[in-house]
């Protein structure tokens, strides 16, 4: 039998928690195999520091959906964390929530759909048929993408988005499948503030032993999501600035580890750290930064866009020219507040509530 646990990471999904795991329950992953009794599904939902009736309203959701699945191929629970925080949580499902025996795990956001009847089940095929794979992935889908009328912004947010989703070996934290004796070597410190690229990087190295290998990253087909865009001015910067104070963070986490890998793996040396002092991440970030000086963000920060342009093909590069253009007049604003927020050394209002219902 195969054993696959779903974890649920959310913070203040109240209004979109429900509909989420309605999706999710939805899945023939869920709804078919586990009637054949090959494979046992279990699901857990970890709310984070949560001020509002997440928990509730998961509860609500899996009971009221758990009554049409088989008896003991299906199991659910909510693990209520006081501490709020993506990787805290993320730690805590990993490593002590989820079945020790799960073959493979599935991490998810609170606040997606799962948009076709198969992504968890084709994610989990194509994990399962390419041995030289350690996470499979769908393809996210921005909810204006849907709209019948698109505005200007919103035909440049999708297009950036296809610039992004160009690149090869892309993995994003709103919904993956992992082999579970890998997932589980993994370790994430306190202060990460994006785990995507470092989750990655981890993933396709041999836990940073080896140079990433991006064939390690599978996009299953007919598999998809859909998420919340941002489409405020406002609300898009303060992403765009959590994004590249994130990705900052992680380059100083990165080259640290890169000089320490020796005997004990990348993995293997966050969780001494972490248990030694939970504080040692947020510790090495004001040292690097007090280290760098005037300029803290990461080395080529200022051409992201146009590398990823090189992804494309040349006449569509062309096309997507005036679109990379504007990406990067924003990203210089972007970079020059993150810069200063880094510096500032104030990054716990750094990751802002600015969801709506649009979901």
């Amino acid at each position: 039998m195969m054993i696959i646990s779903i974890g649920i990471l959310a913070w203040n999904e109240e209004e979109c928690i429900g509909g989420t795991l309605r999706s999710l329950l939805a899945q023939r992953l869920i709804r078919e195999l586990t009637a054949t009794g090959d494979v046992h599904v279990e699901v857990i939902v970890v709310p984070n520091g949560c001020s509002d009736r997440t928990a509730e309203q998961a509860v609500a959701a899996l009971q009221a959906g758990a009554h049409a699945l088989p008896e003991g191929a299906f199991t659910w629970r909510v693990e209520s964390v006081a501490t709020p925080g993506k990787v805290n949580a993320w730690n805590l499902f990993v490593h002590h929530f989820s079945n020790p025996q799960a073959d493979c795990i599935f991490l998810m956001d609170a606040d997606i759909r799962l948009d076709h009847p198969d992504t968890l089940g084709n994610m989990l095929c194509a994990l399962v048929q390419d041995a030289q794979a350690a996470v499979s992935t769908d393809l996210p889908r921005k909810h204006i993408a849907t709209k019948t009328h698109k505005s200007l912004a919103d035909r440049l947010s999708l297009a950036v988005s296809g610039m992004t989703q160009a690149a090869p070996g892309q993995l994003t934290g709103q919904l993956y499948c992992a082999r579970s004796p890998l997932l589980r070597r993994v370790h994430m410190p306190l202060g990460l503030l994006v785990e995507d690229g470092f989750l990655k990087q981890m993933l396709c190295s041999e836990m940073m032993r080896s140079p990433c290998d991006n064939r390690r990253v599978v996009r299953a087909p007919d598999a998809s999501h859909v998420f919340e865009a941002y489409t405020g001015l406002k609300d898009i910067f303060f992403n765009q600035r959590r994004q590249q104070i994130g990705h900052a963070v992680y380059t100083f986490l990165r080259d640290y580890l890169q000089t320490h890998v020796g005997e004990k793996d990348a993995g293997e040396i966050i969780a001494e750290n972490n248990a030694r002092d939970p504080d040692w991440f947020c510790a090495l970030i004001r040292a690097r930064v007090k280290q760098r000086g005037r300029w803290v963000m990461y080395p080529g920060a200022f051409a992201v866009r146009w590398r990823r342009l090189r992804n494309l093909p040349r006449w569509r590069a062309l096309l997507r020219l005036p679109v990379a253009t504007a990406a990067f007049l924003l990203d210089v604003a972007v970079l020059v507040a993150a810069n200063h927020r880094l510096r500032s050394g104030q990054l716990a209002g750094v990751w802002k509530d600015t969801k709506t219902k649009a979901l």
